[in-house]
C-alpha cells in the first residue's frame, strides 16, 4: 500500500506528532516560547518606486505612437492608386526615421527602440519600391500605361513591407506599454 513512499516520508507525521505533544520551544509551564524582548519581526528597508516615465521618454512613445497612427490611417485610405497618392506614400515612408530622430532619446523605452528601428527600416524598403514603381513611367494620374508587371511587382512588394511594420509597429507599442505600465505615466 505504501510502496511508493520511503521510510523517511512516512515517519514525517509520526515525528511532527511527537514535537507537537512533546511542547517543543514553550517554557515550562507550558505557556508561550520565552521573549528575548526583542521585536519577533524584523523590518527590511524597501526600494523606493522607480520614478514615473520623464517627459522625454513620453514625447518619443507619443512620436512612435502618432507615426504608427498615420501609417495605418494612410495605408486605409489608399482606394485608388494615383502617381500623386503614390508619391505622398513614398515620402511618408521616408520619413520614418527622421521622425524618430527628432523624437529625441528613448529613455527607459529602449528596449522597444529596434522594434521600431525595424519598422522604420521596412518602410525605407517600401518607399524604394514604391520609387520603382513611380519610375517605370507605368502611372500618369490615375491611367496605367507601359510594363504592368514591374509595376504590380514593385506596387505589391511596397505595400507588403508596410503591411508588415504596421506590425512591427504595433509589437513595439504592446512593449511600450508593459514598461509604461510598470514604471508609471508621465507625470
Amino acid at each position: 500500500m505504501y510502496g511508493h513512499r520511503t521510510r523517511a516520508a512516512m515517519a514525517f507525521p509520526a515525528l511532527c506528532a511527537a514535537l507537537a505533544l512533546a511542547g517543543c520551544g514553550t517554557d515550562a509551564a507550558g505557556g508561550e516560547p520565552p521573549s528575548t524582548g526583542a521585536p519577533t519581526h524584523t523590518t527590511t528597508p524597501s526600494k523606493p518606486p522607480p520614478p514615473p516615465i520623464t517627459p522625454g521618454e513620453h514625447r518619443w512613445l507619443k512620436a512612435v505612437r502618432h507615426y504608427d497612427t498615420r501609417l495605418v490611417a494612410s495605408i486605409g485610405k489608399t482606394s485608388v492608386v494615383t502617381s500623386g497618392s503614390l508619391s505622398r506614400s513614398r515620402d511618408f515612408d521616408d520619413s520614418c526615421k527622421a521622425v524618430l530622430r527628432r523624437a529625441g532619446s528613448p529613455g527607459r523605452y529602449q528596449p522597444v527602440q529596434p522594434m521600431v528601428h525595424r519598422a522604420c527600416a521596412m518602410l525605407h524598403r517600401a518607399a524604394t519600391q514604391l520609387r520603382q514603381a513611380l519610375s517605370t513611367g507605368v502611372i500618369s494620374g490615375a491611367i496605367i500605361d507601359g510594363d504592368v508587371v514591374a509595376f504590380s511587382k514593385s506596387l505589391n512588394g511596397a505595400y507588403s513591407k508596410e503591411g508588415a511594420a504596421t506590425n512591427v509597429l504595433a509589437h513595439a507599442l504592446v512593449k511600450a506599454d508593459r514598461i509604461t505600465k510598470r514604471f508609471g505615466p508621465a507625470t
